[in-house]
């Protein structure tokens, strides 16, 4: 009777157990029954609210139910991004997660309220911009090797601008400084119209902007646009060199990037679905042009592969913030 009774209540955990798994299992299998909420943790009208919504509209009808996009602004991203970590981990709650966000305001020691290491949940990739590194049309520096050659024999003697410190336009002028093994005397801004009045009048020397919001100064030839940050040229532009090559400076990719984020524990149903999902949608003409107006390049990667990605570029940040000396101050 013992014996019996023993085996009778393994049986009954067992069940218990498995009955317990049964609706998470047959929610991800079903998988989604009502809207997704999209949370970009940025002010409308960017390129990262506009790259999320292109992708969450394909998204949306791609699954059958709309995806819904919220902005949520706030501490570079991680206000958005955090409200989206603290959603029940069931696939209708997400965010859009950049570079900022996932990694460099940890790399810099910025208190978060969720740990980019354990807490953020990266599911799918959402495409890649590169910056370009401009300057004005009439500047002395024709080439970015004149840059790096006039570095060289005066340290910090060229000025670059930014539209603010550990902005991406600064970190992206940090790398090359730091590949070039030169020195540049930063100049930051609280956004890119100021930026570019000084860098047309030549109060600064060059500037690192993303690639979207000089479309209409390249198009007009009112700037010269010295090289590109990523580590292909870019198919609308596709005679502006990469800093690579440039630079000659191999290795050399500092891109504005954009992951699908959800809370851990999410269903790898889920997760495999929606990683599925947009991996198709990037292949689409519809969403790579889409992407290529706003300035992104449309990019499928696999799950395996994001957590790589994820690796190498904090490893890459991680060692520019370290040579560079650069803090949130």
């Amino acid at each position: 009777m013992q014996r019996f009774s023993a085996w009778k209540l393994v049986g009954i955990t067992a069940l218990c157990a498995l009955t317990s798994t049964l609706p998470a299992l047959h929610a991800a299998g079903s998988y989604p029954t009502r809207p997704i909420q999209v949370i970009v943790p940025y002010a409308p009208g960017g390129t990262t609210d506009l790259a999320g919504r292109i992708v969450a509209k394909a998204m949306g009808e791609a699954l059958g139910q709309p995806a819904v996009v919220e902005n949520k602004p706030g501490a570079a991203g991680s206000v958005g991004v955090a409200q989206a970590l603290r959603a029940a981990p069931d696939g209708y709650t997400m965010a859009v997660s950049g570079v900022s966000s996932t990694m460099i305001h940890d790399l810099l020691g910025r208190k978060l309220p969720y740990d980019p290491k354990t807490d953020l949940h990266a599911v799918a990739y959402l495409g890649s911009s590169g910056m370009v590194v401009i300057t004005s049309s009439d500047s002395a520096y024709k080439t970015l090797q004149d840059v790096i050659d006039a570095s060289k024999a005066k340290p910090g003697s060229v000025s670059f601008g930014s539209a603010g410190n550990v902005s991406p336009g600064h970190m992206a002028s940090e790398y090359l400084a730091s590949m070039a093994k030169i020195e540049m005397t930063h100049v930051p801004y609280t956004g890119d119209s100021a930026l570019m009045s000084d860098l047309v009048s030549g109060r600064i020397d060059i500037a690192t902007v993303g690639i979207a919001s000089v479309f209409s100064h390249i198009k007009a030839g009112s700037i010269r646009t010295l090289a590109i940050t990523s580590a292909e040229r870019f198919s609308t532009f596709p005679e502006i060199p990469t800093v690579a090559e440039a630079g000659q400076l191999t290795g050399y990719e500092a891109d504005i990037w954009n992951l699908l984020v959800l809370p851990k524990g999410t269903a790898s149903e889920i997760d495999q679905k929606l990683n599925a999902t947009i991996n198709q949608l990037m292949r689409t003409d519809e969403v790579k042009n889409s992407m290529l107006q706003i300035g992104f390049t449309a990019r499928d990667m696999e799950l395996a592969d994001i957590q790589t990605f994820i690796q190498t570029e904090r490893a890459k940040w991680g060692k520019v913030i370290k040579e560079s000396n650069i803090s949130l101050e």
